[in-house]
């Protein structure tokens, strides 16, 4: 009980802190990424870090999103998560997500109405059930999101690997195709995890710096 009152109070601390930098940096009028990772993940897992450390420089911020018990993803503390570190979006914000971070991702920006945004990029990512058996199924069902809605956000791209054996490389192809984005496929790169060797990303990098220099 102790353990659980100090895990709330550190992510409501880090929640108060987040949102300051981030009403901060829109006053300043500054680039902000916003990195969402997926099931069983942390935001010190894969490339995420790498992202951050290539990426953010004195005119862009890069918030890597640390969601709670990501082995027993819950949708109302993940979005509770989103709409604490995230007060606010504009053309100037970004996002990077990853697998169940992405659908987490559009049905917060559905949620709350955001077309407006500078980009996004989604990596290894779905909108409907993955299986039959899949012990996400309830998270996905009561994330559903209107695929149709996204069409209009003009800065967009699609990661996916051929052999990804945790999501089907046809649910993340159907996905790009749904929400009209162009999609990039990465020959025998499984499910992008740090123990694949994916400890940096740097097609991902490479990709987000020129979605960030298009006007």
């Amino acid at each position: 009980m102790i353990r659980k009152l100090i895990l709330l109070v550190l992510f409501g601390l880090m929640s108060f802190v987040a949102n300051a930098k981030t009403l901060e940096l829109q006053e300043k009028n500054m680039r902000q990424i916003f990195v969402l990772h997926g099931y069983s993940a942390s935001i010190n897992d894969h490339w995420f870090l790498d992202l951050k450390h290539q990426i953010e420089d004195e005119h862009t911020a890069v918030t890597l999103i640390p969601f709670p018990d990501s082995e027993h993803p819950d949708v109302d503390a993940w979005q509770k998560i989103l709409d604490e570190q995230i007060p606010n979006v504009n053309e100037n914000t970004y996002f990077v997500a990853h697998s169940l971070g992405v659908i987490t991702l559009l049905h917060f920006l559905q949620r709350h109405d955001y077309q407006h945004i500078g980009g996004m990029i989604l990596v290894s990512g779905f909108s409907g059930p993955l299986s039959d058996i899949s012990p996400l199924d309830a998270y996905i069902a009561k994330s559903k999101v209107d695929t149709n809605y996204f069409k209009d956000i003009k800065k967009k791209l699609v990661y996916l690997s051929d052999n990804d054996d945790l999501v089907p490389p046809k649910l993340t192809v159907q996905l790009a195709k749904d929400i009209d984005a162009p999609y990039v496929i990465v020959p025998n790169g499984g499910h992008f995890l740090g123990r694949e060797g994916y400890t940096t990303f740097p097609q991902v990098v490479d990709s987000l710096k020129e979605m960030l220099e298009k006007k």
